[in-house]
């Protein structure tokens, strides 16, 4: 409920800013002015009519699909336009007031002028537009692999891991991308593949097909999986059954010993649903019930910031993911305040902490800025 009301609030004020901005300050005729208003409410409020017509029993699913993609696109395209109107008017305003001060006060550099600022609209249209095209390409592309490597005399072996997190599979996400990136985790040679959450973003008896093409990733030592918050906003008994009906273990505070490697895994659930819900809790000791001392310990946790909590007593390295980098930039600084961390590499109380910007989006199918990945962990035994 709290997140829809903040929804509401943010498309309210967002819807009205951008359109009295863009339109309100124009030579627009007049129904070229209601048009424009209608895209730009539509769109903001894009994620609610989503999610008011989800469930909605006349709807085939070859239309939902059209109106997820359609709504969540245009959501993504007057997200990037809002940013690009205050970006102008500050640097505009800014230009402006200094010419001022200057003595250079001609009336074409006013932000006020209605000739130059329909212009400059039209400009900012354009650009926003080319950018959200840009930014639906990096979203819908294949997730580039990045490789880490780390060294510990407490593996008897060497080991190859593919970390996979925050793929947001629902009933709309195309067969043909879940199959690519299945075929390119396959290709990386991982000994184990794990998942850290966000994964379903859907009621699970509605993408049978998607988790059947989920279902192809392959690793001799296994795949093993941490819960997101999405999944639990999916419904949780139904994701656990699917996981584990696909031959994928959850990781729900315990652990598991990989194959006399010296390397143990251990998974927790999300620390945020974990802080909101009593029936869900975050117990480290019982995840590391089966390990040994001397083994080389993993995490995975949605959530990056239970590292702050963690030191290297408790492992060696943690696997996160849930901020996608940010996704859209300029959100970039939102989701670091709110996480305390962003993407890649940290070094968290003797801890190396990773955090990937995901495999998948939320909402709009954009990237800006923050491109989705696969992460291959080499571990080599000193």
């Amino acid at each position: 409920m709290f997140f829809i009301v903040a929804l509401l609030i943010i498309s309210v004020a967002c819807s009205t800013i951008t359109i009295r901005t863009l339109v309100s300050y124009s030579d627009m005729k007049r129904l070229g002015k209601m048009m424009m208003s209608g895209i730009i409410i539509v769109g903001w409020f894009s994620p609610i009519f989503v999610r008011m017509f989800k469930n909605a029993g006349f709807m085939s699913s070859g239309a939902y699909d059209i109106l997820y993609t359609a709504s969540y696109t245009l959501y993504g395209f007057v997200f990037i336009l809002f940013c690009f109107l205050i970006l102008r008017d500050i640097l505009w305003y800014a230009v402006y007031g200094l010419a001022r001060l200057l003595g250079y006060n001609k009336w074409s550099l006013n932000p006020k002028n209605l000739s130059v600022l329909s212009y400059a609209n039209y400009a900012v249209l354009i650009v926003s537009a080319l950018v959200s095209g840009w930014a639906l390409y990096e979203g819908i592309k294949v997730p580039q692999v990045k490789e880490l490597t780390f060294h510990s005399g407490k593996l008897s072996r060497d080991m190859r891991i593919v970390h996979l997190t925050d793929l947001h599979i629902n009933r709309t996400t195309p067969l043909s991308r879940i199959n690519k990136i299945v075929n390119t985790v396959n290709n990386l040679g991982a000994d184990v593949i794990v998942m850290t959450g966000d994964i379903i973003d859907d009621d699970a008896t509605r993408m049978e097909e998607q988790l059947a093409a989920l279902q192809g990733l392959s690793a001799p030592y296994g795949i093993y999986v941490s819960l997101g918050n999405h999944e639990y906003y999916s419904g949780l008994s139904s994701v656990s059954y699917r996981f584990r009906k696909m031959g994928f273990p959850l990781l729900m505070n315990r652990g598991t010993r990989i194959n006399n490697s010296g390397l143990f895994i251990a998974g927790i659930p999300d620390a945020y649903t974990a802080a909101t819900h009593p029936t869900f809790n975050i117990n480290i000791p019982q995840a590391l019930q089966k390990s040994h001392d001397n083994d080389y310990k993993i995490l995975l946790s949605h959530t990056p910031e239970v590292a702050l909590n963690l030191d290297k007593s408790h492992f060696d390295l943690i696997l996160a993911g849930h901020t996608h980098g940010g996704q859209i930039f300029p959100f970039h600084y939102f989701v670091k305040k709110a996480n305390k961390f962003l993407t890649g590499e940290y070094d968290v109380n003797g801890i190396k902490l990773y955090v990937s910007n995901g495999a998948g989006t939320w909402g709009p199918m954009m990237r800006l800025f923050a491109p989705s990945d696969i992460t291959v962990i080499n571990l080599f035994k000193k």
